[in-house]
């Protein structure tokens, strides 16, 4: 049995754990790290984050759920009305009977996925978006979240353990 939590990423001037969206959520932080003030967190049972962040934190979120380490879904928004979903690891969860629809075609996706990138004052590589929606998880699906937070132009630091 594989990994199944969440990665959240939001810009707060405040650790992530402190916004009342994560506060009123399941979620129970396991670790985190920054990139200036852009923050992602991994949380354990993978409970959603309150819809509420975007506002909380007027910037772009971003929210990965792994399944299992096996496929992750990936929901994006931000204050100025871009949004995007998709898959990382499309075919392992299509395996799970994972809807089409939600996988989205990857070209449409990546493109989406670069909008929302630049407007969060990101340096997106397009290409490199486009490789992490259609990667397949090689053996676990979270190191594909770390694939494309890079490609969407996140620099994270090594993170830290959160007690």
């Amino acid at each position: 049995m594989g990994f199944s939590g969440s990665f959240i990423v939001a810009r707060a001037d405040r650790p992530v754990t402190e916004l009342v969206a994560l506060r009123s959520s399941p979620c129970i932080a396991v670790w985190w790290a920054r990139d200036n003030g852009w923050q992602i967190l991994q949380a354990l049972p993978g409970g959603d984050p309150d819809s509420s962040i975007v506002g909380e934190t007027a910037a772009p979120v971003l929210v990965c759920h792994v399944v299992d380490s096996d496929f992750v879904t990936v929901q994006a928004a931000s204050p100025g009305g871009l949004s995007w979903q998709s898959v990382l690891s499309p075919v392992m969860a299509r395996g799970y009977g994972f809807p089409e629809e939600w996988i989205g075609d990857p070209d449409e996706v990546a493109g989406q996925a670069v909008a929302w990138a630049r407007e969060a004052g990101l340096d997106p590589t397009p290409t490199e978006v486009r490789a992490a929606l259609v990667a397949e998880c090689d053996p676990l699906a979270e190191s594909l979240v770390f694939q494309l937070a890079q490609a969407l132009g996140f620099r994270f630091d090594d993170g830290a353990d959160l007690p």
